[in-house]
């Protein structure tokens, strides 16, 4: 089978990697580099050109592109989708069902949503690290110095969010509705956090004051697409800010971020790092690494999670329910349910060295054994390969 990688906006080149490794014949499309949300039609063109010209059987990508699998519906060609995100708007688009599709998503609540729509190929299939990237540190006396630490995080704040754009301009009923969501599902990761909706009243409101039912392209229910828009990253910058302001308190905390730096008096703000160089340092050099999850991933393992596992690093997380479906809590992986037990294990683990790199070869020896990128796409293949007549 000869492939064809195509490059979609902020994903990594782990894919081709691998299957490079597993002795594949794999290209990289070189015009583009797609964006599932912002269709660019000239785009399109120069792949559906590209593709009458050359000899490929199967497209793959992370994430979703609907107009590529309707070009790949029209040629007779496989297309391949490892979804990371939760939820992927571009599901929605009436593409998904097109039969040529193989669509593996990593949340089993997502996957769970998605089944009612009869999707063809969907398929649950948890993320995974390329081991042969992550393995390959070569840290030197000044990365040491540099990267050194005793809790990180690296991520986005997402303070440039819907909400904090409009919500100046909500009558005070609809306001104090999307607040209450707010202050309910603050910090608390101890059960499922199922996708939020907004009220029918606050729907129509959106839709006449900001035209807000044009915004939603891919044929989402209106009242979810506006809930997962103007709560979902609103709640997940109240609570990396108030981790990361919590944790400061008591410790030294040094946050990686390409977001504005504000309202983190304590923290030590750094520049965003490189996801192919840097990034994978301070995972093995910081003695926590924190993993705070984007409250639309409703049970799902991000990626962030095995990353720090790849580079043998150790994971204090938000509690995930599908965590305990593949590690074992307290040696293989540490969670948290709530600030206070987030302040309690912080503190434990930085004064219990050997507990704690135990744990990280715990998490590392399992990622090796079951979420190496080589494991997951041969997943992936053979399923393909199953289900193809």
């Amino acid at each position: 089978m000869h492939f064809l990688f195509i490059r979609v906006k902020n994903s990594s080149y782990d894919i081709p990697w691998t299957l490079l490794e597993m002795g594949k014949q794999v290209d990289i499309y070189p015009h583009a580099e797609f964006d599932p949300l912002v269709p660019i039609p000239e785009q399109f063109e120069i792949l559906e050109q590209f593709l009458s010209g050359h000899e490929f059987n199967c497209l793959i990508s992370y994430l979703f592109v609907p107009e590529i699998s309707d070009i790949c519906q029209q040629m007779g060609l496989t297309y391949i989708g490892w979804v990371y995100d939760s939820p992927l708007m571009s599901l929605f688009h009436p593409a998904v069902k097109n039969p040529c599709n193989y669509l593996f998503v990593f949340d089993r609540a997502e996957y769970e949503h998605m089944l009612p729509y009869g999707i063809p190929h969907l398929y649950y299939l948890p993320l995974g690290v390329n081991l042969s990237r992550t393995g390959a540190l070569n840290i030197s006396p000044e990365d040491e110095e540099q990267f050194t630490c005793d809790i990180s995080f690296i991520g986005n704040l997402y303070e440039q969010n819907s909400y904090n754009s409009f919500i100046s301009q909500f009558p005070e009923s609809i306001a104090a509705e999307l607040k209450l969501y707010l202050l309910k599902n603050l910090c608390r990761w101890h059960d499922v956090r199922p996708w939020p909706r907004v009220s029918e009243k606050a729907a129509a409101f959106m839709s006449e004051t900001f035209g807000a039912n044009f915004w939603n392209r891919q044929h989402m229910d209106l009242d979810l697409y506006l809930g997962l828009l103007f709560l979902s990253r609103k709640l997940a910058e109240m609570e990396r800010i108030t981790v990361l302001n919590a944790l400061s308190e008591h410790h030294t905390v040094d946050l990686y971020t390409r977001s504005s730096r504000r309202n983190l008096p304590k923290v030590q703000v750094h520049e965003g790092v490189d996801y192919y160089t840097e990034m994978n340092k301070i995972f093995y050099l910081s003695r926590i690494n924190l993993n705070i999850t984007l409250p639309s991933i409703e049970t799902g393992l991000p990626q962030r999670i095995l990353d720090i596992m790849g580079s043998g690093g150790f994971v204090l997380t938000n509690y995930q329910q599908e965590i305990e479906d593949y590690f074992e809590i307290g040696k293989e992986i540490e969670v948290f349910h709530d600030l206070d037990e987030l302040l309690e294990k912080t503190s434990y683990y930085l004064s219990h060295e050997k507990e704690r790199l135990r744990i990280a070869m715990g998490g590392y020896q399992k990622v090796r054994e079951r979420f190496s990128y080589m494991h997951q796409l041969q997943q992936i293949l053979k399923t393909v390969e199953e289900d193809k007549p």
